[in-house]
Order: structure tokens, then sequence, then C-alpha cells
């Protein structure tokens, strides 16, 4: 059975992630801090959950805008983080923060996102690692190999050009390859 909304961000909270959790909000400041060099000013922070990554994107100067389904998180977030707008639609930045999403969307959600968006960069991260009965409760329902998640960006005009060692293992940075 899948959480609802309230139990996605309550499961959230007390595994830390969240803004009270002072080893996450270092996670993400670590996890922004590998862009740096990057010619980038705008962020999207896609799937933005409780706005932890948003918050280390505006702490460290980006200019940060959030999209987020979950009105529960928005919620949290205008809490929280209520310097960091909250879009009803994604729109095109500079970077595409794209962490721990990618497996909650259908192929065809894909697309859509991508046919709508246009980063220059995308800082992605998205387990290939499947867990029985916690995907299905998690809404995990597109997990893929890290080369099919390559693939897939390069069908949408992207290359990687790195592996990252943060946000999680399989963190990889992606750039529009025309640019």
């Amino acid at each position: 059975m899948l959480l609802t909304e309230q139990e996605f961000l309550e499961y959230e909270l007390n595994n830390g992630i969240g803004m009270h959790n002072d080893f996450f909000k270092d996670l993400a400041r670590n996890t922004v801090a590998q862009i740096e060099n990057l010619p980038v000013v705008s962020v999207l922070d896609y799937g933005a959950g409780t706005g932890v990554y948003s918050d280390a994107y505006f702490k460290a100067g980006y200019h940060i805008v959030a999209f987020e389904i979950f009105k529960s998180h928005q919620d949290y977030m205008k809490k929280n983080v209520a310097y960091v707008e909250i879009l009803d639609e994604p729109i095109t930045t500079d970077l595409l923060n794209f962490i721990e999403t990618a497996e909650h969307m259908t192929d065809k959600e894909l697309d859509y996102l991508f046919s709508k968006i246009e980063p220059n960069y995308i800082l992605f991260s998205s387990t290939s690692q499947r867990v029985p009965g916690f995907d299905e409760q998690w809404g995990h329902i597109s997990i893929k190999e890290q080369h099919e998640w390559d693939s897939i960006f390069l069908s949408k005009g992207y290359i990687k050009i790195k592996d990252l060692h943060l946000p999680t293992p399989w963190s990889k940075l992606y750039k529009l390859s025309r640019i």
C-alpha cells in the first residue's frame, strides 16, 4: 500500500530528512558545493521534498525556486524555508536539482517534464537498488540501472560530465550537449 502524502512526510522527518537534522543539512550544503565552479545562477529544485536542498542553494547564493507536488511538503517548506518560492509548474533554470525524484516518475512523466524545461545542467541522483515491499510503499515506480539513466538523459540531449560522490554514491552531473 502506498504511503499517503502525510505519511510520506512523517517518514522522511522521522528518518532525518528535514530542516531539524544538521547532518542532512550538511549533506545538502556539501552537495551544492560540488557545483560551485559551474556557470550557474538559477536552480530548480524539482521534487523539493522538505526543502533542505533548496535552503542549501539559497544560502550558497543561488536564485532557487522549488517544485513539489505534495501539499504536506509544500506546507512544511512554507513554514521552514519561507524564502524559497514554490512554483505551480516547473521552469527552465541553469541547473535542475533532480535528487531521488525520478524513481517516483513514469517514463511518460519524465518525457513531459523535459518537453517543458531545458536546464543547462542536471544534478541527478536516483537509486538502482530495489527493496521489495518498501519500493511499492515508498512510491518507487521506475527504478533503473545507472546506465539506463545515462541513456535516458542522452536521448534528451544531455551528456554525463562526471560522477559525483554526494548526495549518494549514484549521483551524476549532466550537461546539455549543445552548450
